[in-house]
């Protein structure tokens, strides 16, 4: 792992690398990096899942550095704008207050957290970038002026799958303005903020996060762990385990619950997208899903890396 002295001297052979020709990806500096990091996320679907918004930013303060991502599906097409080289201030957000607000130094992607952070009352994200049409996201601005404004209401919220992380499911009345046209999306939608100084993106994973009317699920599969947890009202009850196919336009979904019940279901692609991650490739699904006779939707992200993900255990 490296610390920040060696991360900034990683900074400066990349930086060597590049006058040189020697290729390295624009965010190597990032890879196996030890430094506190703070990172927010909201997504939002239309009832009928067509329309889709999801925007992270994932601030480094010691290094005065943020990630921004913005992918928005519209009736336009699809557009993603990722920056890994966003200035930001060298404080920690604090989480403490009744407001915690989240940006980066040029406020692209605002994030604002209403109330305490394990009981937050509300969020709101407001951003301005210009993106790509494209589902292959690359570094740096497109051609497509694209502001993208969340109101996230809470219903139910998990502290726990990780450390640090907060996970709040609700509704959103969301709007993508694309060229000066307007797209409102209105539906079930997703917030949450995790904080770590551990390095990110090391390991292979599948990540599963589902949104239904009246529960919601988050699941991790990676080498040494399949967990998770199902939201039922404002229950949570453990995921014991879970496996789901390899990336596909359908893949099946089994999951038991520590109370043992056995759940079966699907998970279906509405959107495929990729976004370039210290040289790897970070695999989003935009997802509708069925499981144990409910509906959701949400995502279904692979980062295959190494030996792969073991999907199927």
């Amino acid at each position: 792992m490296l610390t920040r002295r060696a991360a900034l001297l990683s900074s400066l052979a990349a930086s060597a690398c590049a006058t040189t020709g020697e290729s390295e990806p624009a965010d190597a500096q990032f890879r196996n990096l030890a430094t506190p990091s703070e990172s927010v996320h909201s997504g939002v679907a239309s009832e009928d899942g067509e329309r889709r918004l999801t925007v992270r930013l994932c601030r480094y303060p010691e290094l005065g550095l943020a990630w921004v991502w913005v992918h928005a599906r519209t009736p336009e097409g699809f557009f993603s704008y990722v920056d890994h080289l966003a200035p930001c201030g060298r404080d920690a957000t604090p989480t403490d207050g009744e407001v915690a607000s989240y940006a980066d130094q040029a406020r692209t992607l605002v994030f604002e957290r209403r109330g305490a952070v394990d009981k937050p009352t509300g969020a709101s994200v407001n951003g301005k970038v210009h993106a790509r049409k494209s589902t292959t996201s690359k570094f740096g601005v497109g051609s497509h002026s694209v502001e993208v404004a969340i109101a996230f209401a809470p219903a139910r919220l998990y502290s726990g799958l990780n450390a640090g992380r907060t996970e709040v499911f609700g509704r959103s009345k969301a709007s993508v303005t694309v060229d000066g046209k307007r797209f409102d999306i209105e539906g079930p939608a997703q917030f949450h903020e995790q904080r770590q100084s551990t390095p990110r993106f090391t390991q292979p994973f599948c990540y599963m996060t589902l949104w239904g009317a009246d529960a919601a699920t988050t699941m991790l599969i990676a080498p040494n762990r399949r967990d998770g947890y199902l939201l039922e009202g404002v229950k949570p009850t453990e995921v014991e385990t879970v496996s789901v196919d390899p990336p596909a336009e359908r893949r099946a979904l089994r999951v038991k619950l520590a109370d043992g019940r056995n759940l079966g279901g699907e998970v279906s692609v509405v959107q495929a997208y990729t976004i370039p991650l210290v040289g790897n490739t970070w695999r989003g699904h935009m997802v509708k899903a069925e499981l144990g006779g409910r509906k959701f939707m949400g995502h279904v992200n692979d980062y295959i890396i190494g030996n792969g993900v073991p999907y199927s255990g």
